[in-house]
């Protein structure tokens, strides 16, 4: 079988959202669900730790509604290891997870989408930011993260502390490669610092400890175009509605005038 490809393509459109599996570099399967648009442009959600493609309170299915609304051609997927995919959350690693999301993105030229916009929530914001850096692609337009992982190395070093605590949940326990696998290289801070494509990151005022802190540190040092939007009182998944529709309206506006 045809690796870094959709096993159905073109997909049909007798509904608005249709199932899209693919296959990654290493010949797994990743399940996916495709919202087709009206125009011939593309967006990939990539989703974070121990989330699928649904993600939490369905926020990337509401999301990928509003982006299809606009026009776009929306993808979201599950990680090996996560949701539909192939495989178990213990056998996950980051740098897996971002090969993933490279195959993704190679499947999608290779499909013909030739402007692309790359959406990614927490550490799949991190594997977003990493993965532009990495991919080197002119059909990759625009980049939004959303309370992105600041740095993967720091917060694999951060979430080894929560061990004792993460492991007594049987769904999420990861594995021994989880722990001692490199993180992507370059990192986070680096990879941002590289990009010159527009990219925007959402944060709340109520994120994740440390995250806003760290990525304000080296955002000023980014190249333009670029965007910081902090939300007051909005959590690390945007949980509140008025808070989520202000990120999906943002999300929508930076990709309808960059991609």
């Amino acid at each position: 079988m045809k690796k870094n490809c959709f096993l159905t393509w073109p997909l049909p459109k007798t509904f608005p959202e249709t199932s899209a599996d693919l296959i990654n570099s290493r010949g797994e399967r990743l399940a996916g669900t495709f919202h087709h648009g009206k125009s011939k442009k593309l967006i990939v959600m990539a989703h974070g730790f121990t989330g699928n493609k649904m993600e939490s309170g369905r926020l990337f299915v509401t999301t990928a509604r509003h982006l299809a609304k606009a026009g776009f051609n929306v993808l979201r997927f599950d990680y090996f290891g996560s949701g539909d995919s192939q495989g178990e959350f213990y056998e996950f690693t980051p740098c897996m997870a971002l090969d993933d999301l490279l195959s993704v993105l190679n499947a999608a030229t290779a499909a013909r989408f030739k402007e692309i916009g790359l959406l990614g929530l927490s550490m799949g914001g991190a594997l977003s930011i990493c993965a532009a850096a990495h991919w080197k692609n002119p059909a990759l337009k625009a980049l939004v993260t959303w309370s992105a992982v600041p740095g993967l190395e720091w917060w694999i070093t951060e979430w080894k502390k929560e061990m004792p605590t993460t492991r007594t949940n049987p769904i999420h326990i990861v594995g021994p490669k989880f722990i001692t696998s490199a993180p992507p290289n370059p990192d986070v801070p680096e990879s941002y610092l590289s990009l010159k494509i527009p990219k925007l990151q959402i944060q709340g005022t109520n994120d994740l400890p440390k995250f806003r802190e760290i990525f304000s540190g080296y955002f000023p040092q980014a190249p333009a175009p670029k965007k910081h939007l902090v939300i007051p009182k909005a959590d690390h998944t945007f949980n509140q509605w008025p808070n989520r529709q202000k990120a999906i309206k943002a999300t929508v506006e930076w990709f309808k005038r960059h991609v």
